[in-house]
């Protein structure tokens, strides 16, 4: 019996393939990963050894040491403790020590005042007795107080206090009103030749003018040339070009 060849055909039509498209991650991207997280751990674990370490007490120091240690750390404190005392205790000092020189050149203050309150009393008291009737027909000008004084805040300045009074025993007699100028000569050395010197000079400011019926007081500086040494320093009332009265003091 003879064979037909029969020719394959497909019973139905050819089915499509379904296709997977997968990312191909090389070996060597893994390995860097891996190498990175190993990285990571050991400095992780380097810092935890590092900070156990610091807060473990170091191997190798016996207990005589460590208790050394914490012996001389109490020592420091109570030093730092008496140190702070001391402080305190020096800075009080130097409080109560400013507050005492404070209190010194306080009261040193008020005995220069109660020194020039007592010279000025004093010279109180002596114009009072100055204006008692004097013995005996005194009538006229008269200079009842001149003083004379250096000052010391003004090397070149001669301070003066003048008392002029009219009447002597007829001092509280109703007098007639008195006018006149006052004049001062300063008797002295400098650079060792003999002074005189006759105020007020040409051009210098006018003195007090004199104008009283009982009494008049007058103060005043007068001006002395520079290291001048006054010796004597006369006043003299003038009246129309005549001297009524004069007197001299030294300072």
């Amino acid at each position: 019996m003879g064979v037909k060849y029969r020719p394959l055909r497909p019973r139905g039509r050819l089915r499509a393939a379904r296709a997977i498209v997968r990312t191909h991650r090389p070996w060597r991207n893994w390995l860097f990963v891996a190498v990175l997280v190993a990285v990571a751990g050991a400095v992780a674990g380097v810092s935890a050894y590092e900070a156990g370490r610091r807060s473990a007490p170091p191997r190798g120091i016996d207990a005589d040491l460590a208790s050394a240690h914490d012996l001389l750390r109490q020592q420091f404190a109570e030093v730092s403790t008496e140190r702070d005392s001391l402080r305190r205790s020096a800075n009080t000092a130097e409080a109560q020590l400013q507050m005492a020189s404070t209190a010194q050149q306080r009261m040193a203050e008020q005995v220069k005042a109660a020194e020039a309150e007592v010279a000025q009393l004093k010279e109180d008291l002596g114009f009072f007795e100055s204006l008692l009737p004097a013995s005996g027909d005194t009538s006229g000008i008269h200079v009842r107080s001149f003083r004379v004084a250096l000052d010391e805040t003004q090397p070149r300045a001669l301070h003066y206090r003048l008392l002029v009074m009219q009447g002597g025993s007829k001092a509280f007699v109703e007098q007639p009103e008195f006018k006149g100028e006052v004049q001062f000569t300063i008797s002295g050395n400098r650079h060792g030749k003999p002074l005189t010197l006759l105020l007020p000079q040409a051009g210098d400011a006018p003195l007090p003018a004199i104008r009283l019926k009982h009494y008049q007081r007058i103060e005043g500086d007068l001006a002395i040339p520079q290291d001048a040494e006054v010796r004597a320093v006369s006043v003299r009332i003038v009246q129309n070009g005549q001297v009524r009265t004069m007197q001299t003091a030294t300072p």
